[in-house]
């Protein structure tokens, strides 16, 4: 990953960051880090903020903070800036509310939410509604943070194919929602498809 230490320190930098600024006293003992990923590298799966987060879950346990303290609706933010601040990753929210909250999560980023809230609206499905799935994936990897870059910088430029494809994004979500709910699964092929595609 990279160097997947500067991900745990860069988690411990920020961490003390928030606690500092929220007044949340830490008690001064010693602890030791170390990770162990099974994730494939560079392949869209998350790897980088799944350490992330599983470091943050480790630093709360550790000093006992609890949701009051960190709310988990603010957590993936939280990991999406240890990333974006610290080390310069371009990423989304989607993985890091999947890694919070954990399970099937419906997800509504509407502009108006955000800037009201800071934060999506973020809704758990029923697991037992999802069919089995499969993972493939390339072994020859490309670097996703780059992908990223170059679409971000275009949502930044307001470029109009971006911005529909965004809108599209949202679209195929909350039918997907619905096929799920329904368990239909043509449909919901179908629609994995298209969000293939438009990717």
């Amino acid at each position: 990953y990279l160097g997947g230490l500067r991900l745990l320190q860069a988690t411990c930098k920020k961490f003390y960051q928030y606690c500092s600024e929220k007044g949340i006293a830490l008690s001064k003992q010693n602890f030791t880090l170390k990770y162990n990923v099974n994730i494939p590298r560079q392949v869209g799966l998350a790897g980088s903020s799944a350490i992330v987060s599983a470091t943050l879950k480790c630093l709360m346990k550790f000093y006992n903070l609890t949701d009051d303290d960190l709310p988990k609706s603010v957590q993936p933010n939280f990991i999406l800036d240890v990333e974006k601040e610290e080390l310069f990753i371009t990423a989304g929210l989607q993985d890091r509310v999947v890694q919070v909250y954990e399970g099937l999560i419906y997800m509504d980023f509407s502009r108006s939410i955000m800037e009201e809230q800071g934060f999506g609206n973020y809704v758990h499905m029923d697991t037992g509604c999802a069919p089995p799935f499969w993972l493939a994936y390339l072994r020859d990897p490309s670097d996703s943070g780059v992908i990223h870059n170059n679409v971000r910088q275009r949502w930044l430029n307001g470029d109009p194919e971006v911005i529909e494809a965004m809108k599209m994004f949202a679209e195929l979500t909350d039918k997907a929602r619905a096929a799920i709910e329904q368990k239909n699964w043509i449909e919901m092929a179908k629609l994995m498809d298209r969000n293939l595609e438009l990717r």
